[in-house]
């Protein structure tokens, strides 16, 4: 399953990659949710990488 994220209408796409994926998707919301956590997990783990460190040496 692939997760997007459309940030200026707000919208999340979902799109299953085969007919299991698309049924599973129908009967099941905890699948679902754990796509929008893991995309945001990833999300946090990026901006923690990026993020310039403000600290200086002793």
């Amino acid at each position: 399953m692939r997760l997007k994220f459309n940030s200026e209408s707000g919208v999340f796409t979902i799109k299953p990659e085969s007919l299991a994926e698309t049924i599973k998707l129908r009967t099941s919301a905890l699948d679902i949710a754990n796509l929008v956590v893991d995309y945001f997990d990833a999300d946090i783990i990026k901006a923690d990488i990026n993020k310039p460190s403000n600290q200086q040496g002793a």
